[in-house]
């Protein structure tokens, strides 16, 4: 297990601009030496497919009220990323934190179509993106039955290996899962304490998102937000287009136009008792923010605003 979790960690960070070299620091000795990482796989009983749960146990004795405990969507890559930020002696208070990645069992970073399914509203066809390959076919919808997955299954499972503290959890997406934290906080926001949304996808489905946004919006009038929720989100500066036929190109153009992170932090920012923060990486691109994204939960998890 742990001569895989530093496997994964070098995959995933040379994925987004890091290099394996400055990742060498952390080998499977001072990881073992530090926490412990281990996976188990759960079956979801409403979708019925095998999701890998990502489960990295502190060295030292829970916190009187226990763990705090940071969720990671995309988790056989951010679980990774996490503990490179977090290291073989992490500094006080990183050290209490229970990092939970939800992942698949595959042996890659990421599940591109599953993902598209479990993070996601039913979208009608002309406002789905042409596939990376061009041919898969993106199924969408299941957004719902994740979260009850995530609720039901994941959350329970893992407050039975370990003491943790159910009003210190949260929950970090990026792209898609930047989408699907907004999501969660718009329509069950007391299941976290603490959002990080990066470079939320708010174009998908047509801005779909913003109707819900809305409906937040007018319940949170007066009576906010319960108290201590705190939401972060981040977004990139730098535009990467995949090769496309030019075609798919202008119309993923259009697709991904409309509002973005940075205007949905401008409205929240309205809303009585929520602890809102913004971060803008302007030098990076969507895929090379994800692992500063990550490094930056971690502090705003513990209360600290991002770098």
């Amino acid at each position: 297990m742990l001569r895989f979790a530093t496997t994964m960690l070098l995959v995933a960070l040379s994925g987004f601009g890091v290099q394996p070299a400055q990742a060498q620091s952390v080998t499977a000795e001072t990881v073992k030496e530090a926490r412990k990482v281990e996976s188990f796989d759960l079956r979801a009983d409403r979708m019925g497919q095998d999701y890998r749960v990502f489960l990295v146990r502190p060295a030292e004795a829970p916190p009187p009220g226990g763990y705090p405990v940071i969720y990671l969507l995309d988790g056989n890559a951010t679980v990774p990323m996490m503990e490179k930020v977090i290291g073989p002696n992490p500094p006080e208070p990183y050290g209490s934190a229970v990092i939970v990645g939800i992942g698949y069992p595959i042996d890659g970073p990421f599940d591109i179509l599953r993902r598209y399914r479990d993070l996601t509203p039913p979208t009608p066809p002309e406002f789905i993106p042409p596939s990376r390959d061009g041919t898969s076919v993106i199924e969408t919808g299941g957004r719902d039955d994740f979260l009850t997955f995530v609720e039901t299954q994941v959350i329970p499972a893992v407050e039975t290996r370990l003491p943790i503290d159910p009003q210190r959890r949260t929950l970090f997406g990026h792209s898609l899962g930047g989408l699907f934290s907004l999501y969660v906080l718009y329509t069950k926001g007391d299941l976290f304490q603490t959002y990080v949304a990066a470079d939320p996808a708010i174009w998908w489905s047509g801005q779909a998102i913003l109707r819900e946004q809305a409906a937040f919006l007018e319940r949170s009038k007066g009576k906010g937000v319960p108290p201590g929720t705190a939401l972060l989100i981040e977004t990139s500066g730098k535009l990467v287009e995949r090769p496309l036929p030019p075609a798919d190109a202008e119309r993923l153009k259009h697709l991904r136009s409309g509002q973005t992170g940075r205007e949905v932090a401008a409205t929240l920012a309205t809303v009585p008792g929520l602890q809102l923060a913004f971060h803008d990486f302007a030098e990076e691109s969507h895929g090379s923010m994800l692992p500063l994204a990550v490094a930056d939960t971690l502090r705003f998890a513990f209360g600290r605003s991002p770098d």
